[in-house]
């Protein structure tokens, strides 16, 4: 686009072209520009409109200011130069504004969706009670070891178990590398450098046989919903997500299996049907609902998200009236630790019950390996003659 440059009457060097409709206020926008010549040569450069903060006065200065760092000897910084630096502090400032609040609010949570609901309702609670309230408003780039350590702190101070606030650094640690991936931050998360006790955590309490059989009848006659998605806990070691995502055409009814789908590891799998599953699945498969698309769901059709209050007080009344510590208490996933524990006490070897259970890893089999105690020997029996 040509202008037609028009000389200040002001200032020399400096011009202006002036718009043919446009007005800023009741004049027409005008751009300013300057021509000057330095060391035999000459420049020329577009500042900008009266309509983006420009004035006859500041484009004036603006050439004055060239035409001193020339006269002392100092590298010329151009126009382009301070654009991009005032533009480079400019983010810089941004950046240190950013809180852990903000950055949650903002980025984090949004890209939090692809998890499960009992993923996202054990996070939010963590930032809610914990997280936010000691770091919330901590600058996103001064994050430390030492602010960490106050979450850390103050869920200890509450008694709450390792592994609680294991996974609520391992929130702060995932906030932190999204941030990284943004260009918000540099380094290593600094929940790195927090060292916590180790204490094992993990729930040891299974159900004897008697003890399932009188949970599943208790269950059968206070919710018969309850009832059946326990089945499926107990005899094929299902996850609770995982039972609430199936849908009838999981069920291969000819192979007696079930896949299950996106589980928590990542890698889909099959369970296989035992009596008991089989005779609900048919009883179920039978009833006039079941041409809805979900195994089991809410009334109205939705997908089911957390296991049934009915579940939690029946567990409460039969096992954990009188019982202290939280390992012992038998809970929903208590059904899938009973499969798993059943198996190993009946012979059935850890690789199998790994892939049974879906575990991501080996170690998480592993923890099951003490009810199978006569296995070591029986191993090196084999060498007899």
């Amino acid at each position: 686009m040509g202008y037609n440059w028009q000389p200040s009457q002001k200032f020399k060097g400096v011009r202006f072209h002036q718009h043919e409709s446009r007005k800023h206020g009741v004049k027409f926008d005008r751009l300013y520009g300057i021509r000057y010549q330095l060391g035999g040569k000459r420049y020329e450069h577009v500042l900008g409109w009266i309509s983006e903060g420009w004035t006859e006065e500041k484009v004036g200065l603006e050439l004055a200011d060239i035409k001193l760092q020339y006269k002392k000897g100092e590298k010329i910084v151009s126009l382009k130069d301070k654009r991009v630096e005032a533009k480079r502090k400019k983010e810089e400032e941004e950046v240190k504004q950013v809180t852990f609040s903000s950055f949650w609010e903002q980025s984090y949570w949004p890209a939090q969706s692809y998890k499960s609901a009992g993923s996202l309702g054990a996070e939010s609670s963590l930032y809610k009670h914990w997280i936010c309230p000691q770091i919330g408003k901590t600058q996103l780039i001064r994050l430390e070891p030492k602010n960490v350590e106050k979450v850390s702190s103050a869920m200890f101070a509450k008694n709450r178990n390792p592994a609680s606030v294991k996974y609520a650094l391992a929130v702060i640690s995932q906030v932190w590398n999204l941030a990284k991936r943004d260009g918000l931050v540099i380094g290593d998360s600094p929940t790195q450098k927090i060292k916590l006790p180790k204490k094992d955590n993990a729930r040891v309490r299974f159900l004897t046989k008697n003890e399932a059989n009188e949970l599943l009848e208790e269950l059968q006659i206070r919710s018969p919903l309850t009832h059946d998605i326990a089945i499926l806990a107990l005899y094929c070691g299902l996850r609770f997500g995982e039972i609430a995502s199936l849908t009838w055409q999981d069920i291969d009814f000819e192979n007696e299996d079930i896949y299950i789908r996106d589980p928590k590891a990542g890698v889909n799998r099959k369970a296989f049907f035992i009596n008991q599953v089989r005779e609900m699945l048919k009883r179920r498969h039978a009833k006039p609902h079941a041409s809805a698309e979900r195994l089991f769901s809410t009334i109205d059709g939705g997908k089911l998200v957390q296991v049934s209050k009915t579940f939690r007080r029946i567990a409460a009344e039969m096992f954990n009236e009188e019982v202290a510590d939280p390992r012992q208490k038998v809970c929903f996933h208590s059904l899938r630790h009973t499969f798993a524990s059943w198996h190993v006490q009946h012979g059935t070897d850890l690789y199998t019950v790994k892939e049974l259970m879906g575990h991501s890893s080996f170690k998480m089999t592993q923890r099951y390996a003490h009810l199978a105690p006569d296995g070591l020997r029986k191993a090196v029996k084999v060498l007899e003659d």
